[in-house]
């Protein structure tokens, strides 16, 4: 039987595809290279919310064995990496074309602009690090090794609202109307909010102690991994 949170977290991922495409369909008359940051970056945020409720998706849905859903959330993830490299080309030459600042610190630039551009590099620095902790936990996984078992999801659910915000930050620099932009913004903030609590870890009780609650692990790793934390080989 599908569980609730499957379906939920199918509706996540048609919540960030529509989001994607109602903001990257406002701005198809731009210049090549802005719609291609703006396309690019939305499209990154999609893969990244997308990718970290895709698990029971493809366990629930498609039967997936923990193994394979986690292979298909790390290339979900790489993709997201590859379209915000793509997005920060584009507006990286667009600047260098224009002569203007790759920070934002041009005179005359919105305060939401400069802190974007800069939250943007910080969002970047993050998604390589995230993305390089990713593939070594499933290395590890792999292996039979239990690290790297709660920061690699922690980070993830921070890096995601970070990259909402600042999806929103840069949102209310355009001259949208308030009743366009509301939404736009609701739905980067709402479908990411809804994707970090599907994520966060749910305590798991120990064999050994008679259903005490123990540290929480997310994404429901096996269960002989969990006999390992419960026995405290770390």
């Amino acid at each position: 039987m599908i569980q609730r949170s499957a379906y939920a977290s199918a509706a996540v991922i048609v919540a960030a595809v529509a989001t994607v495409g109602a903001i990257a369909g406002k701005f198809t008359g731009a210049p090549l290279l802005f719609f291609g940051h703006i396309a690019a970056m939305c499209c990154a945020w999609g893969l990244m919310t997308s990718g970290s409720v895709i698990y029971s998706v493809c366990t629930e849905w498609l039967g997936f064995e923990i193994g394979k859903s986690r292979m298909v959330h790390g290339i979900v993830q790489s993709a997201a990496v590859v379209f915000a490299a793509v997005g920060y080309f584009c507006i990286f030459r667009n600047h260098q074309l224009a002569g203007a600042s790759q920070f934002g610190f041009d005179k005359g630039n919105p305060t939401g602009k400069v802190v974007h551009a800069l939250l943007g590099y910080v969002v970047l620095a993050w998604m390589l690090l995230q993305a390089s902790q990713g593939w070594r936990k499933y290395s590890a996984l792999s292996s039979g090794k239990v690290g790297f078992l709660v920061k690699h999801g922690l980070n993830g659910r921070g890096l995601l609202l970070l990259a909402a915000a600042n999806m929103v930050i840069v949102l209310s620099t355009f001259p949208f109307s308030q009743a366009l932009f509301l939404p736009l913004a609701a739905g980067v903030l709402g479908t990411t909010v809804v994707a970090v609590l599907l994520t966060a870890p749910k305590p798991v009780a120990s064999a050994r102690e008679g259903g005490d609650a123990q540290p929480e692990v997310e994404n429901q790793e096996p269960a002989d991994l969990y006999e390992k934390l419960a026995a405290g080989d770390q």
